[in-house]
C-alpha cells in the first residue's frame, strides 16, 4: 500500500467515524425532544385536570373520604375479598339534589298495613335533627370485614349479607359505623379544601356540607347505617355512584332488605324530604316491622317519624 493509499484510507475511516457520531448525536437529540414533549404534554394534562377538577372529587365524600385511613381496612365479606379503599367521592349527606318530578314515586294514598310504634331503631338523624350528644350504643365487628355495627342489629346485617351470598350475590360492606370524631375529620378536611380554593369560612362550610355530612347529622354515627355494593363494584368503579341501581345486587337488596329490618334510606325522587341525594348503596336498620311498613308504603324515615 502506497502512502497516498494509506492516507486515503485514513480519511475514509475518519469520515465513517464522523458520520457515526453525527447519527448518534441526531438520534440522541430526537430522543431528548420526544421525552421533553412527553413531559410537557403530561404536565399540561395534569395541570388542566387539576384546574377543571371539582374539589370534592379528590376526596371521598360523604362520609367516604379517608382522613385517618380508617377505610383502608374495607374488605369484601367473602374469602376472595376485595381490599379496595373507600375513596369514595360519593356526593351526598348534605344538601339535596333537585330531581325531575317525573322520577318521583309518591307514597300510596292509603297506608299499607298498620304503622308500628317508633323505637330505638327508628331514631331520626339528619341535617334538621342532629344526633343527641347523649346517644350511646354498643358495637361489634361484622363478620371478617373489620367494620362495626350496633350489637342490637348486627345479627340482622350479617344475616342479610350471608343470605345474599347464598343467593349468588356477594356483597361488599363499604362502610358502617363511623365515630363523631371521624366524621369531624371528614368535614374539616373538606372545608379546608374549599378554603384553599379561595372560599371564605362560611361559604367553604356550606359547600363542604353538600358532600360530607356535618358532624352529628350522619346516620353512620348511630352504628345503624351500612353502605353496601357488589363485591366486584370497585373492579370497574372508583366511587359510589347511582349506577349501582342497575346491578342485580341492588335489586336483591331492595327486594329483601326489609326482611332483615333495613330500608333504602335515601330513595330516588325523595330528596326534598330527606335533603340527601339518591344513594342506592345506603341502607338503614329500623327494625323488621318498621322496615316492611316503610318499604311497602314507599315513604322515608322522616315521613315515618312524622317530620
Amino acid at each position: 500500500m502506497t502512502k497516498e493509499q494509506a492516507e486515503k484510507l485514513k480519511q475514509e475511516r475518519r469520515k465513517k467515524r464522523l458520520r457515526k457520531k453525527r447519527i448518534k448525536a441526531f438520534t440522541t437529540l430526537i430522543i431528548i425532544i420526544i421525552l421533553f414533549c412527553a413531559i410537557v404534554f403530561f404536565a399540561i394534562k395534569a395541570v388542566m385536570h387539576f384546574v377543571n377538577k371539582d374539589p370534592s372529587s379528590s376526596l371521598a365524600s360523604t362520609d367516604s373520604v379517608q382522613v385517618v385511613n380508617e377505610n383502608k381496612n374495607d374488605v369484601e365479606i367473602t374469602p376472595e375479598g376485595e381490599t379496595k379503599p373507600e375513596e369514595d367521592s360519593k356526593p351526598a349527606e348534605g344538601t339535596a339534589v333537585e330531581n325531575n318530578s317525573e322520577s318521583q314515586t309518591p307514597p300510596p294514598t292509603q297506608p299499607v298495613g298498620e304503622k308500628p310504634e317508633q323505637s330505638w331503631s327508628t331514631v331520626l338523624v339528619n341535617v334538621d335533627h342532629p344526633m343527641s350528644k347523649d346517644y350511646t350504643m354498643e358495637v361489634r365487628d361484622i363478620l371478617d370485614t373489620g367494620k362495626k355495627f350496633d350489637v342490637r342489629a348486627a345479627d340482622n346485617l350479617e344475616a342479610m349479607l350471608n343470605d345474599a351470598k347464598k343467593a349468588g350475590y356477594n356483597m361488599f360492606l363499604v362502610s358502617s359505623y363511623r365515630s363523631l370524631s371521624y366524621q369531624e375529620g371528614l368535614y374539616s378536611r373538606k372545608v379546608n379544601e374549599y378554603k384553599k380554593l379561595g372560599y371564605d369560612e362560611e361559604t367553604a362550610k356550606a359547600e363542604a356540607a353538600k358532600w360530607v355530612a356535618i358532624p352529628g347529622t350522619s346516620e353512620h354515627a348511630l352504628a345503624l347505617a351500612a353502605d353496601i355494593v357488589s363485591s366486584t363494584w370497585y373492579n370497574t368503579n372508583s366511587d359510589l355512584t347511582e349506577e349501582f341501581e342497575n346491578t342485580e345486587h341492588f335489586k336483591w337488596l331492595y327486594e329483601h332488605c326489609a326482611d332483615y329490618g333495613f330500608i333504602l334510606r335515601y330513595p330516588k325522587g325523595r330528596e326534598s324530604t330527606t335533603h340527601i341525594s339518591y344513594e342506592p348503596w345506603h341502607y338503614r336498620y329500623v327494625g323488621v316491622d318498621a322496615a316492611k311498613y316503610i318499604m311497602a308504603n314507599n315513604i322515608t324515615l322522616e315521613e315515618f317519624c312524622g317530620v
